[in-house]
C-alpha cells in the first residue's frame, strides 16, 4: 500500500512525501528505516529477538537485524514468536501485495478484524519486525506512543518481505450472523475489469499516456482514453455505483503491470504483449489482490471542489477487513450487509466515518458543526460504504455473489470460489465452462463476441489486433488498419490474426475481411521500424555516397547501413559507425524540441538553412512549401530555399494550412510569417468579395526645397485646402483640379513651380 498520487483528487494522500522511489527494494527501505533508530533502541530490538551483537553503530546493527530475516534459520525463529494477531497484521501486507501500509489504515483494518491493535503493533515494532517511516522532523519513534504521536497520520509502516507470505490469515473476528434462505443469487463473470484493462492497454500501445508532475494524466491523454466512453462508461453488471472508473482501471493496470512507467519522461506505456501470455490465466487473482490494496482510487469518488480533502486512512484499508469477515463464514453460508455492519460497529466503532471530519475538526476549519438531521445518518453512511466495497468493486471482480434474504428482502452476500481462493481460505476455483464458436465476424470488419466464450487468454490475444469498441452483455471489436499494424508490432502475423478469428467464428470469415487484413499487413511490412538508430549527416549527397560505399566495403560483420534522404546514413547501432574515419561536429537528440535553424533573408521569400543546427526534419519540412536553389547559385555554399506561389499552391493542395505554416516559421525561424509569404498566401486563401482588384490612380507630387517650407505651405490657410496627402518630409500630393489655384497662391509668396 505504498502511497501514490491520487488521480481522483489531484493531490497525494495526506502524508509526508517519501524519499524512497516507487520501485525501491523493500528490504533496502526496511533496513534504512531501522538504521534511523537510536542504537539503544536497536539493541533492545536485538535482545527481544535473542540476537547478541557487538555492533557499535546503528546502521551496522540494522543490517544484522535485517539479514536475520533473510536467513532461513533466523526467519524460522522469528515466525515461531508470532501470535495469531501478529500473523494477521503481517498477512495484510501479503494479501494486498503492498510494500507498506499507512499507520492509521493498518490500525483500522486490525480493529475491524477484532485484533488488539496497540499491543500487536507495539510488539512487532519493538522486535524490529515492522519499521515505521516517519517525517524527517521526528528524530526517534517510541513504539509505546505510536498512536498518540502528533505525526501518526503521516506515518507509513513497512514489513520485511519474508514475513508477509503467511498464507491463510488467522481472523480473530466474530463470524457474521448467517442468514435464512436466500433467493435470486447472482454473480458477475469477473471479466469486466479484464476487458476494460485490455482496452486501456490498447490505447497505451497506440501512444504513451503522459503525466504531469503531480502524477495526473494530461487533459489530452485523459480524453484519448475516455474517447468513445469505453473506459468511462458505467459497468452494466454491478450492484453499486463505481465512481471515476478511468482512475480505477489505470490504478489496477499499473499494479498488475499492464501499464509500466517510462522513467525517461514518467509517462505510462503498454507492457509488452508477452504479458498476456505469461499472466492471463492468473489475471483475475492478480486484479483482486491489486484492488484490495489500491490507494489511488476511492469508492467515495472525487470530492466536490469546495469540499475539504478527506482525512484519516484511505478507504482501501477497509476492503481486506470486510472480505476477511466474509471468509470466516462456511463456504455455503450467507450473511447480510446489515449483520456485517453490526459486527464492524462492535469491533471498530466509527469505521463508517472513514475520511469524514468530526465536529472538532470542523470547528477548527472555522465552520459550525452540522446540526442533527443534516446529511446522511450513520446507518445510511455505513450501508453506502459497505455497498460500494462489497457490491461494487468486489462484485465486479467476481469475489462475491449477492442474493436476497427471503422474508426480510435484505441484501445477502457470500464469497465466490474465486474470492475464497484470493483470501487463501479455499482451493483454486474451477474453470468456467466456455464454448469455442462465440464470434460473429461481419463484412464491415466489426466483430461481435459473446462473453460466455471469453477467457482472459482469449481477451489478451484478441486485444493484440482488434480494437474493443463496446463492452456490455455482448462485446464488440473493430478491425482497423491501426489495430492490424499494432498486432504486427506486437509479434503477430496476418495469418495468425485470421486464424484466431476463424477458430472462434461461427461462420467462415468473409472474403473482404481476409483481403483487408492481408492488404494492411502487406502495407505495414513495407515500412521498416527502428526502435533506435543513429543518423550521420554529410554536406553533400556525393560525400554520403562515397562514405556509404567505403563503409559497406570494410567488412560484413556490421549490420547494413541505409541511405536516408539526400545527405544521411542510418546506422541501426551507433557502434557500427566508423567514427575514426569521420569528423563529428554535433550530436542531435530528436526527442528534444526542434532548433531554430532557418534564417529569413531580406526579400522575405528566401530561406537559408543553417547546416550546423539543422536536422533531417527541417529539410523535409522545407521541401513541403519551398524549392531548393541549385548548388551553383548558393553564395558561400549555403543551402537556400525559395518560397514561390507555385510551391505554396503545392503545399496547400497537400493539406498545409496558413496557420500551420505560421507556426512553423515561429518555431524554426523565431519570426512571424514574412509579409512577402503572407502576400502570396492571400490570393489562395479566403478573400472578401470585391477585394480581388486593388484601386490605382495617377498623382501629382509637389517637392519642396526643405521640410520647413513645405510645413509652411501645409499650414497656411490659403494653401492647406489645396493639398492632398503628405508623402514625406518634402513631398505632398496635389489634386489635379487644384493645381492652378495652388500655383496662383504660391506665386503671391514668390514661389513658382513647373511641371515636367
Amino acid at each position: 500500500m505504498a502511497s501514490t498520487p491520487s488521480p481522483a483528487t489531484g493531490t497525494p494522500p495526506a502524508r509526508t512525501v517519501s524519499p524512497f522511489a516507487d520501485d525501491a527494494d523493500p528490504r533496502f527501505v526496511f533496513r534504512t528505516l531501522l538504521g534511523r533508530q537510536p542504537l539503544a533502541t536497536l539493541r533492545a530490538m536485538a535482545q527481544a529477538r535473542g540476537h547478541e551483537s557487538e555492533a557499535a553503530r546503528a546502521a551496522t546493527l540494522a543490517n544484522e537485524l535485517t539479514d536475520l530475516l533473510d536467513d532461513p534459520l533466523g526467519l524460522r525463529e522469528a515466525r515461531r514468536s508470532l501470535s495469531d494477531a501478529d500473523r494477521t497484521a503481517l498477512g495484510l501486507f501479503g494479501l494486498t501485495e503492498a510494500r507498506s501500509w499507512p499507520l492509521g489504515g493498518l490500525r483500522l483494518a486490525l480493529a475491524a478484524l477484532a485484533v488488539d491493535v496497540d499491543a500487536t503493533l507495539v510488539g512487532l515494532v519493538r522486535r524490529g519486525l515492522l519499521a515505521v517511516e516517519a517525517p524527517f522532523e521526528v528524530e526517534s519513534i517510541d513504539p509505546a506512543t505510536l498512536a498518540a504521536s502528533a505525526a501518526a497520520g503521516e506515518m507509513e509502516v513497512w514489513a520485511h518481505p519474508s514475513l508477509t507470505q503467511e498464507g491463510r490469515l488467522p481472523v480473530a473476528a466474530a463470524t457474521p450472523e448467517p442468514t435464512g434462505p436466500v433467493s435470486q443469487a447472482r454473480e458477475s463473470d469477473g471479466l469486466e475489469p479484464v476487458l476494460r484493462l485490455a482496452a486501456l492497454w490498447q490505447r497505451a500501445g497506440a501512444g504513451p499516456l503522459r503525466r504531469t508532475q503531480q502524477g495526473l494524466l494530461y487533459k489530452r491523454d485523459r480524453e484519448r482514453i475516455e474517447e468513445g466512453g469505453l473506459l468511462a462508461a458505467p459497468v452494466d453488471d454491478v450492484l453499486a455505483e463505481l465512481p471515476d472508473l478511468p482512475t480505477l482501471w489505470i490504478g489496477l493496470a499499473r499494479r498488475v503491470g499492464l501499464l509500466v512507467v517510462d522513467r525517461s519522461d514518467d509517462s505510462l506505456r503498454a507492457a509488452p504483449a508477452d504479458f498476456w501470455t505469461e499472466n492471463a490465466v492468473h489475471l483475475p487473482q492478480m486484479l483482486a489482490s491489486a484492488w484490495l490494496g489500491l490507494r489511488s482510487w476511492d469508492e467515495r469518488g472525487e470530492p466536490s471542489p469546495d469540499a475539504p480533502p478527506p482525512t484519516g486512512p484511505p478507504l482501501a484499508c477497509l476492503r481486506p477487513a470486510v472480505l476477511l469477515r466474509l471468509a470466516a463464514l462456511e463456504p455455503d453460508a450467507w450473511t447480510t450487509l446489515d449483520a456485517l455492519a453490526t459486527e464492524l460497529d462492535a469491533d471498530a466503532p466509527g469505521w463508517e466515518r472513514l475520511g469524514a471530519e468530526d465536529d472538532a475538526t470542523t470547528a477548527r476549519r472555522g465552520k459550525s458543526p452540522g446540526k442533527r438531521g443534516q446529511g446522511p445518518t450513520r446507518e445510511a453512511q455505513a450501508a453506502r460504504l459497505l455497498e460500494r466495497i462489497v457490491l461494487g468493486g468486489a462484485y465486479a471482480l467476481g469475489l462475491v455473489r449477492a442474493g436476497e434474504e427471503q422474508g426480510s428482502r435484505r441484501r445477502a452476500v457470500q464469497l465466490t470460489p474465486l474470492g475464497r481462493y484470493v483470501l487463501a481460505v479455499g482451493p483454486p476455483p474451477p474453470p468456467r465452462a466456455t464454448f469455442d464458436q462465440f464470434l460473429f465476424v461481419q463484412p464491415n470488419l466489426e466483430v461481435i463476441a459473446y462473453r460466455q466464450g471469453l477467457t482472459p487468454p482469449i481477451i489478451g490475444r484478441l486485444s493484440r489486433f482488434a480494437w474493443w469498441s463496446r463492452i456490455g452483455a455482448a462485446v464488440e471489436l473493430k478491425l482497423t488498419q491501426e489495430s492490424v499494424a499494432l498486432g504486427l508490432e506486437w509479434g503477430m502475423t496476418a495469418a495468425e490474426m485470421l486464424d484466431s478469428l476463424a477458430k472462434h467464428s461461427q461462420r467462415a470469415l468473409p472474403g473482404g475481411v481476409r483481403d483487408a487484413v492481408d492488404r494492411w499487413a502487406d502495407r505495414r511490412e513495407q515500412v521498416t521500424l527502428y526502435g533506435a538508430a543513429t543518423l550521420v549527416e554529410f554536406n553533400t549527397r556525393e560525400e554520403r555516397d562515397r562514405a556509404l560505399e567505403a563503409w559497406r566495403a570494410e567488412g560484413s560483420s556490421r549490420r547494413p547501413f541505409e541511405a536516408v534522404a539526400d545527405r544521411y546514413i542510418l546506422a541501426e547501432d551507433a557502434q557500427d559507425v566508423p567514427t575514426a574515419r569521420i569528423s563529428t561536429t554535433a550530436a542531435r537528440d530528436y526527442r528534444l524540441p526542434p532548433d531554430r535553424c532557418v534564417a529569413v533573408e531580406a526579400d522575405g521569400v528566401t530561406l537559408s538553412l543553417e547546416t550546423a543546427r539543422s536536422d533531417l526534419l527541417a529539410e523535409a519540412e522545407l521541401a513541403r512549401f519551398a524549392d531548393e536553389e541549385p548548388a551553383a547559385g548558393r553564395p558561400g555554399g549555403r543551402r537556400r530555399f525559395v518560397v514561390s506561389a507555385a510551391s505554396l499552391d503545392r503545399a496547400l493542395d497537400a493539406g498545409l494550412t496558413s496557420a500551420v505554416l505560421a507556426e512553423w516559421f515561429r518555431r524554426r525561424t523565431g519570426q512571424d510569417l514574412p509579409p512577402a509569404v503572407r502576400l502570396m498566401l492571400r490570393p489562395t486563401t479566403s478573400l472578401e468579395p470585391g477585394t480581388e482588384t486593388w484601386p490605382a490612380r495617377r498623382l501629382l507630387v509637389l517637392s519642396a526645397p526643405s521640410a520647413e517650407m513645405l510645413d509652411g505651405v501645409i499650414q497656411h490657410p490659403d494653401t492647406r485646402g489645396l493639398l492632398g496627402e503628405r508623402l514625406g518630409p518634402t513631398s505632398v500630393v496635389v489634386p489635379e483640379a487644384d493645381l492652378d489655384a495652388l500655383r496662383d497662391q504660391l506665386r503671391r509668396f514668390g514661389i513658382a513651380f513647373s511641371l515636367p
